[in-house]
């Protein structure tokens, strides 16, 4: 579905017909937020089949890539990013060219063998210091492999609900799972809405989410409205995209991103995500992200957002007359 689809697609999803009971409202969707879903999709395949979400992958679009930003909130503001940085600009099309490491904040080292003595270095340090890159819902998708390969530090924790297709993962990365003595992947079951088997704090690189939240997202029916009063709104134990969301905040550390894309525009997948749109994002949501981003991939069709989550904020202890940090 391109971008002027899924638009046609959330347009209906929000303003649905009279006729119809918009409170039960729901366009056709498999029930993707469930383990016997993605169990029978992964039934009848083999280790070495692919299914990439969107059609792309690390190294089919996303090492580098050209965006149009749409939407940058920093410091209570709305604006569109103005300033150039180290990105190389077409003044003519206000087209930005960045790369994954550049995204993601992140070291990308010459060859594999310099990000595994970089990991090492972290390892026998023995601090919370880390380049650890956790993937939501990676299915067969080899973006975690291309990672490593593309000399990034790591290490790569990919999650997924379904058992069969971490099993499958196991048998295709075998090499990275006990054929080293460096072990730099994870392959974990696991569900996004809670990441059990992830401490909090503890992912130092950041959290990629190429395709669970947009297939939610289509599964949900009725967006919520952020200022209709008479609408039901999406709680958080009815909101997988929610849980997902509050969940990536407590496993990563302070100042790391989370990015993940969508066809979906702001309007629609900021009120799934944050229970906003981008023209009421209030304090609380500040509290918890210091900085959003999104970005149209020029040559992807498909929309990259990037929430970097804030610090600690500081409190006021009465015992001790000291702000401390929460």
């Amino acid at each position: 579905m391109s971008l002027r689809g899924r638009k046609f697609f959330d347009v209906l999803q929000h303003h649905p017909s009279s006729l119809l009971n918009a409170s039960r409202f729901r366009l056709p969707c498999p029930p993707y937020h469930t383990a016997e879903y993605w169990e029978r999709i992964y039934k009848d395949m083999d280790a070495e089949d692919v299914l990439e979400w969107g059609g792309f992958d690390l190294q089919n679009g996303l090492l580098q890539f050209r965006y149009e930003t749409i939407l940058h909130h920093s410091n209570g503001v709305d604006r569109l990013l103005e300033t150039q940085q180290q990105h190389q600009h077409d003044e003519n099309r206000g087209v930005t060219t960045s790369t994954f490491a550049e995204c993601m904040g992140l070291s990308q080292y010459s060859t594999p063998e310099d990000a595994i003595a970089r990991y090492t270095e972290h390892q026998q340090m023995n601090h919370n210091r880390n380049e650890s890159i956790l993937i939501l819902g990676c299915g067969n998708s080899k973006v975690g492999e291309q990672i490593l390969m593309n000399s990034f530090v790591g290490p790569i924790l990919q999650i997924d609900i379904s058992s069969k297709i971490i099993q499958l993962m196991s048998q295709r990365y075998e090499k990275y799972m006990s054929g080293t003595s460096v072990k730099r992947m994870e392959l974990i079951v696991d569900d996004a809405r809670k990441l059990t088997a992830i401490c909090p704090d503890s992912v130092g690189g950041g959290v990629v989410d190429k395709g669970l939240i947009d297939v939610l997202h289509c599964s949900m029916g009725m967006i919520p409205s952020t200022t209709d009063t008479t609408m039901e709104k999406d709680e958080d134990d009815n909101n997988p995209i929610q849980q997902i969301v509050d969940s990536v905040h407590r496993v990563l550390q302070p100042s790391r991103p989370f990015i993940f894309f969508s066809r979906s525009e702001p309007e629609y997948m900021l009120r799934r995500t944050l229970g906003a749109d981008h023209l009421n994002i209030n304090n609380g949501i500040q509290k918890k992200w210091k900085d959003i981003q999104v970005h149209k991939m020029v040559d992807l069709d498909v929309l990259l957002y990037r929430f970097v989550k804030a610090e600690p904020t500081p409190a006021y202890d009465n015992k001790t007359k000291k702000r401390r940090r929460t």
